[in-house]
């Protein structure tokens, strides 16, 4: 399952670190054995070879073909402005749209209703092959959907693999396994750097510019742009105005937040007016890439159920689905309740896959609300469905990096990418690991490990106080001596003041400063989680925030 990126059966992953890397390396080999050189044309003629046969499928079964998009966080992230961004997310959704596939559909395949509504993966099931058969059917529809692909998104890498089952989610497994194995229907890269002789796109640096004179944003200086920035531009809208259609994660988010009574004016045009919305006491943002657990196990458990046993297979998909974007809605009204505008920018939104960013004075309270929105989202949709598939439902999980507004995004989406894995393997349920480039660099520090969502739940009041009651001068001072490994200075200034959230959390309720200097001396991990509850705090704010009537003009 998951967002835009990945290419995996239900799911499309983008820049998480395990599953992306091993896409990597497989890929990687996967070229090396068949000397895949060239432009990714030649690719795809290349990449289909005797390894990527789809098997015969048993009597009743369907042959699945999803032609994904992968690592869709990255190709985003390859131009700084927000007003390209989004348009290279209008571009994703309109390029893999099951209308724009409709009109133009492969020669002997339908369009897959079982896959939910995925951006960025072209979802076919075999109808009829014809004359052709079916290894020549699923080649030839899988060649046609990804040159179109590589016309309006030439840099987006492109990936198929077929699968065969019952149904879609009986499939998964075998899809799955055929990514590991990389045994691709097309393996199509991105069209391979140019060496730029003349002048490079102002936007991406990747390409030659071959349009002058272009003007993203009203007042700002003109660029040059290559074939694909100008087509995310022509995406966006050419005016200064608002785009033509706003991308289709924004719309889905618009839905979802008017279903429960919230009706909004829109989004943030720019990363400048999102991190000055409200009170924010300093220009900062967080960016949450989350991602579901286990989706694997739960969707072999419901394969695995006899016919006519729990939920129809095809509507598991689009559960999953329905319950992310619900989650992200669910977390908007929860921390922006009665905003107009609120300071939310959701880059993706596919599957179980989310990529959203928000002012970093109010990312903690949205991730929390997040992962514990899908877990009771989708134990709502199971709630008739039978034990073993309830046992095996999935959770959430997040990396969360904090950032000033003029971080280049391609280098933030992976560092949260990197977060992320971290979380999700380390702890069985839901977590939020985290790094926050305004002081930790681009390296958490050692030690730190990512915070269970129960772990976040139950120290929230006391996070609270140690925002509310110590200043913030005071915390800064005890966080510089941590990373110092000043260790006994430390304990000293935090044991000389009043420090009584802090005193709690090292030493238990009731501590006293006596109880925090014995459970603080050579305890290395106390000290560690002092550092880390310090670090929370920095961007801790448990309640709700006002939108200033300036933020919405």
């Amino acid at each position: 399952m998951g967002g835009k990126g990945s290419g995996k059966g239900p799911k499309k992953k983008g820049g998480q670190a395990s599953r992306t890397q091993q896409q990597q390396q497989a890929a990687a080999r996967h070229r090396s054995r068949t000397a895949v050189t060239g432009r990714a044309q030649d690719t795809q003629q290349a990449a289909a070879g005797p390894a990527a046969q789809p098997a015969p499928a048993p009597a009743g079964d369907r042959h699945y073909l999803d032609i994904s998009a992968i690592r869709i966080q990255e190709w985003l992230a390859r131009t700084p402005a927000l007003k390209l961004r989004r348009g290279a997310s209008v571009l994703l959704s309109q390029s893999t749209a099951q209308e724009t596939w409709e009109k133009d559909m492969p020669l002997g395949m339908r369009w897959n209703t079982e896959a939910g509504n995925v951006d960025g993966v072209v979802s076919l099931v075999l109808d009829d092959p014809g004359d052709n058969g079916i290894e020549d059917c699923i080649r030839d529809a899988a060649r046609a959907v990804t040159k179109k692909l590589r016309v309006a998104m030439p840099q987006c890498p492109v990936q198929a693999v077929t699968g065969t089952g019952g149904s879609y989610v009986a499939a998964y497994a075998g899809m799955a396994q055929a990514r590991r194995d990389a045994r691709f229907v097309i393996d199509s890269p991105p069209a391979p750097a140019e060496v730029i002789l003349a002048k490079p796109c102002d936007q991406c640096r990747a390409a030659a510019a071959i349009r002058p004179g272009v003007v993203i944003n009203a007042g700002e200086k003109p660029q040059a742009l290559c074939q694909e920035c100008d087509g995310r531009l022509n995406a966006a809208g050419r005016s200064a105005g608002k785009p033509d259609q706003a991308p289709l994660p924004e719309r889905r988010l618009t839905a979802a937040l008017a279903v429960a009574g919230m009706i909004i004016g829109g989004f943030p045009d720019t990363f400048e007016e999102m991190a000055g919305a409200g009170s924010d006491p300093q220009p900062q943002l967080a960016l949450i890439y989350a991602d579901g657990n286990k989706v694997g196990a739960f969707l072999s458990a419901v394969a695995k159920l006899p016919a006519g046993r729990g939920p129809a297979k095809a509507d598991i998909v689009p559960a999953l689905e329905q319950a992310a974007i619900n989650a992200v809605a669910d977390a908007v009204r929860n921390r922006f309740a009665g905003w107009a505008r609120p300071p939310v920018l959701l880059h993706v939104a596919g599957g179980d896959d989310i990529l959203v960013s928000v002012p970093a004075v109010d990312a903690w309270l949205f991730a929390r609300t997040l992962l514990a929105a899908f877990s009771t989202r989708i134990d709502q949709a199971a709630r008739d469905w039978p034990p073993p598939v309830r046992a095996k439902l999935p959770s959430l999980s997040a990396g969360m990096v904090f950032y000033h507004p003029k971080a280049p995004f391609s280098d933030l989406v992976r560092l949260a990418g990197a977060q992320l894995h971290e979380a999700k393997h380390a702890a069985e349920g839901p977590a939020v690991a985290f790094l926050d480039l305004t002081s930790d660099g681009s390296l958490a520090p050692e030690g730190r490990k990512p915070l269970p969502l129960g772990y976040l739940d139950r120290n929230a009041i006391r996070l609270g106080q140690v925002e509310v009651q110590i200043p913030n001068s005071r915390r800064e001072t005890l966080l510089a001596y941590l990373r110092q490994d000043a260790t006994a200075e430390f304990i000293r200034r935090l044991t000389d003041l009043p420090n009584k959230p802090l005193w709690e959390l090292a030493a238990g309720s009731g501590a006293d400063a006596e109880d925090v200097r014995i459970a603080l001396k050579d305890d290395e991990d106390r000290l560690l989680e002092q550092r880390r509850i310090l670090d929370v705090a920095r961007h801790w704010h448990a309640e709700p925030r006002t939108e200033r009537a300036e933020a919405n003009p």
